[in-house]
């Protein structure tokens, strides 16, 4: 066989590889397509794509903005945006879905305390995929993705020991007075939806410079981030899938809701020490109280309400907080001079029971401006 027989035989080769590529492309397109059909035929979505008109969705047209179908103007952004979840996010909108049972409930319940419509806690699929501990490049963190500011701006704690976006409580109550900020100041739920992500001064700027130049300023004037004009369809695409998740061929495994009881344990105890004492496995205490982030509860004098398991026994859990109400633990910030051996003389404890709250490899050395937390008999506290 010659060179040339060898070149003819490598492109007819090559030829075959592009039919057959382009026959399986046919393939997929045609049973797209069918899906598709089966879908939006017959008093589908495909009818108006009016999302009013769907069971349970009506909420979020309430008051005001009741004879407005949502999503009536974005029938293609959100058959793109629902199309992208179904196939390329599949199996994370199945994934999301199935832990969304074990928050939302109380989400709803926050939600319509705060007059609002309870399908938002669906808000969380996009977000951060009901993620306690999802954090984006720009620094935003917990379920409902608020960035330090804002959270704090709506009443969440966050310092060196408790980071309240990362509970999955407290950051639904956060999340609630935004989006009832938002929707009070914008009164479009397209616009609220926008404003929470993007923020409301680059929303209201926008609107401001579409009605300049003649528009409405609705949702689809404004020149807003790519990021914002996917995020406001995606959320109805989220939501319609959420509601019906069968329909879409998405079988969640829905996961039991939270349970859990609340105790008072006094300030500065350990997250550890507490599950030895409860007998329960490690990292039990952390899931439920994901906002201590140091894995220990805040040094408040008025002590902290601790979440654990319902499954503890009653009489057990009073008797090891008892034993805790027996010791306080303090703060001590390191000045410059100090030894582990000077501090623990002075509290009359010894130094391998005085706990370090900055991670190193030196536990004999101290920094000054390092916190120290030192455990002391109540009643015998020396200054």
């Amino acid at each position: 066989m010659g060179p040339e027989d060898g070149l003819n035989l490598r492109k007819i080769a090559l030829w075959i590889l592009v039919v057959f590529g382009v026959g399986i492309s046919i393939l997929e397109i045609s049973t797209r397509a069918n899906a598709w059909t089966a879908i939006f035929s017959n008093g589908g979505l495909s009818v108006d794509y009016n999302l009013i008109a769907k069971p349970g969705l009506g909420a979020l047209a309430d008051g005001p903005l009741a004879e407005r179908a949502i999503a009536r103007a974005y029938t293609k952004e959100v058959r793109v945006q629902l199309d992208h979840l179904l196939t390329v996010k599949r199996e994370d909108i199945r994934r999301s879905i199935s832990l969304s049972s074990r928050y939302v409930n109380h989400m709803e319940l926050v939600l319509k305390q705060n007059g609002l419509p309870a399908e938002l806690a669906y808000l969380c699929i996009i977000e951060s995929g009901y993620r306690s501990f999802a954090r984006s490049r720009a620094g935003a963190t917990g379920m409902w993705q608020m960035i330090r500011a804002t959270s704090r701006r709506f009443g969440l704690r966050t310092n060196a020991w408790e980071d309240q976006r990362l509970d999955f409580a407290m950051s639904t109550e956060g999340a609630a007075r935004y989006l009832k900020y938002l929707r009070k100041r914008f009164n479009d739920w397209d616009l609220v939806l926008a404003a929470y992500n993007a923020g409301e001064g680059r929303v209201q700027a926008a609107i401001n410079r579409a009605k300049r130049m003649g528009l409405e300023g609705r949702f689809e004037d404004l020149r807003l981030p790519r990021e914002t004009r996917i995020y406001v369809p995606a959320f109805y695409a989220a939501l319609l899938v959420a509601m019906e998740p069968e329909r879409y061929g998405i079988f969640p495994d829905y996961q039991p809701p939270l349970d859990f009881q609340e105790i008072n344990v006094p300030g500065g105890v350990k997250l550890a020490s507490l599950e030895a004492e409860f007998g329960t496995q490690e990292g039990v205490l952390r899931a439920l109280n994901p906002s201590l982030i140091k894995g220990r509860v805040p040094p408040r004098k008025a002590g902290y309400s601790l979440r654990v398991p319902c499954s503890l026994d009653t009489e057990m859990v009073s008797k090891v907080v008892r034993n805790l109400d027996e010791i306080k633990w303090i703060t001590y910030r390191v000045r410059k001079g100090d030894t582990l051996w000077d501090i623990s003389r002075r509290y009359g404890v010894s130094a391998h029971r005085i706990d370090r709250t900055r991670k190193t490899h030196r536990p004999a050395v101290i920094f000054p401006g390092e916190i120290l937390m030192i455990p002391v008999i109540r009643g015998l506290e020396l200054g």
